[in-house]
């Protein structure tokens, strides 16, 4: 069976490679005692999937991960929590078929910024895969809120063209960047998605 988790990387923690922080993912899986299923061969590793690895820095609250397993329940998922360090958290999790990276089409990002960034991101060009862009050219839903001591930037961005958001405001000041949700093609959050296609398949098995 498969089952997706959903942790929450945030405080120091957002500071992790993308290896490091799989290393811990695996390691806080093992102090569980969670039944997953191995691959063969000569060095046997979990089955399991990833979404796209955030920059370095980055608070990620869709850090979303699929899992190979002989059985999950409630009474696994608390021994998970029970292991795993506060700012590395397993929030949620969906036991279903689904493949989520063929799911998976964009994220929302939020980032505090303590200046009006409106100049800096009308203007800012960016390169990826060998491409010059506007910023404003391949984002969605961008809007910037004053708040009381900083600005907080909203945006969709392309999974395909995901840039890092620190480099929006590189040499700019301290910036806080969240990615706060990864959507699907139809702009769905992955979390509601993965609760209608859970309650499905039960349906389907009654």
């Amino acid at each position: 069976m498969k089952v997706i988790v959903r942790f929450k990387k945030r405080g120091m923690r957002r500071f992790l490679s993308a290896l490091d922080a799989i290393k811990l993912l695996e390691r806080c899986l093992r102090r569980a005692s969670v039944p997953l299923v191995f691959t063969e061969g000569y060095h046997p590793k979990p089955k399991m999937s990833f979404l796209d690895a955030m920059p370095v820095g980055v608070i990620n609250l869709a850090f979303y991960v699929q899992l190979h397993v002989r059985e999950f329940g409630e009474d696994v998922f608390s021994r998970l929590r029970e292991v795993a360090p506060y700012d590395f958290f397993p929030d949620r999790f969906w036991i279903t078929e689904e493949e989520m990276n063929k799911i998976v089409g964009y994220y929302r990002f939020k980032i505090f910024v303590p200046f009006d960034p409106i100049e800096t991101l009308e203007e800012k060009v960016l390169e990826k895969k060998g491409r010059r862009f506007l910023f404003r050219e391949v984002v969605e839903e961008l809007s910037v809120k004053k708040m009381k001591d900083y600005h907080l930037v909203s945006y969709v961005q392309r999974r395909d063209l995901l840039v890092n958001p620190l480099l929006l405001f590189d040499g700019e000041g301290l910036v806080l960047p969240i990615c706060e949700e990864a959507l699907t093609y139809d702009f769905v959050p992955l979390s509601a998605y993965l609760e209608e296609a859970e309650r499905r398949e039960k349906d389907t098995a009654r």
